[in-house]
């Protein structure tokens, strides 16, 4: 079993939810909205995939969250007990609609004899219809005892128990989306974000800090340029200006990798410490507009700035100083 399976087996209830909330959003593009219900009154759904945006008046896929204690799987009782909660729910019009897949999320996974019953679907309505009064008829709500209606009946009885799965950690971290969601929900170290690479024309997400270097190379040699396309064909300055988009681009990646691989906040706090390692130098006086940028790119290659732990690489914190420039919290021209 991977490490990734045992941090995924330790992780508690909230942790778990979240985490199944993330990794449904990267593994999967098929669903117009994902909520995360889970809580006292989640009314059998922990996390919700809907395909349309007719929600529960369409087709909808539900995961439902069972984190056991340590060494514990996930019992056919509490099994049979969270499926009644979707037909009762769904009978008293909480949805309109049954779940097109409803799977159990169990880390720890599942004993032998609800096994059996996943793996056998057509066995599933009797045995919930069968052990009703025993599983469900006092564990729904504690309000009221749930009798086994005719109305709750005929759905389960005309349920397809196909769409019944199950997911233990090591079955789930086979999946690439798998372990940055994990990391995310757990403040983990992710794995190294992969570069970037500048497109040949301009484009529009860098516009603003290539437009404010395209005047500070004008100063340079005393002649405005038109555009920053007349800068990357200049002879003395047209390499110097790529580097700087290379740059950009490879923070434009790191930036894009974190946001969807680590905690919330760790990039914001990436940002802020590459602002305040070079504002200073930025702020000194220079005898020329392209002097600063110089030097604020040398002071950025030595900032001892992290993410969660890791290095980051010399070209990203300077590309973020064109991104701090592109959001106008540091300027490279007037």
């Amino acid at each position: 079993m991977t490490s990734l399976a045992v941090r995924l087996m330790e992780i508690d209830d909230t942790q778990l939810e979240e985490f199944i909330e993330l990794w449904v959003e990267r593994r999967s593009a098929q669903y117009d909205r994902i909520e995360r219900i889970g809580a006292a009154n989640d009314k059998g759904r922990d996390v919700i995939g809907f395909l349309t945006s007719a929600r529960h008046e369409g087709p909808w896929h539900l995961f439902q969250c069972k984190r056991k204690t340590r060494g514990s799987k996930l019992g056919k009782s509490e099994a049979l007990c969270e499926l009644g909660k979707v037909f009762f729910h769904h009978r008293q019009g909480a949805y309109n609609t049954l779940p097109e897949k409803y799977v159990f999320v169990a880390p720890r996974g599942i004993v032998g004899s609800l096994l059996d019953l996943i793996n056998n679907p057509s066995t599933l309505a009797a045995a919930l219809i069968d052990g009703w009064d025993e599983h469900c008829s006092t564990q729904i709500t504690r309000r009221m005892t749930v009798t086994l209606t005719q109305e709750i009946k005929a759905a389960v009885e005309s349920f397809d128990f196909s769409r019944v799965e199950h997911l233990t950690a090591p079955m789930i971290v086979k999946d690439p989306a798998a372990g940055p969601a994990l990391s995310k929900v757990l403040g983990l170290m992710p794995e190294e974000a992969p570069s970037g690479a500048a497109p040949d024309l301009i484009q529009p997400e860098e516009a603003r800090y290539a437009d404010q270097l395209r005047i500070v190379y004008g100063e340079a040699i005393g002649i405005a340029f038109v555009s920053p396309d007349d800068v990357l064909a200049h002879a003395d300055h047209g390499e110097h200006f790529r580097d700087q988009r290379t740059r950009f681009f490879e923070a434009a990646s790191f930036k894009r990798f974190h946001r969807d691989n680590t905690a919330p906040g760790a990039l914001v706090t990436f940002e802020n410490d590459v602002y305040h390692g070079v504002i200073d130098v930025h702020r000194d006086r220079h005898e020329t507009l392209l002097w600063r940028v110089d030097a604020v790119m040398r002071h950025a290659s030595i900032l001892p700035a992290s993410l969660i732990g890791r290095t980051v690489r010399i070209p990203v914190k300077q590309g973020m100083c064109h991104h701090l420039a592109n959001e106008g919290r540091l300027k490279w021209a007037p």
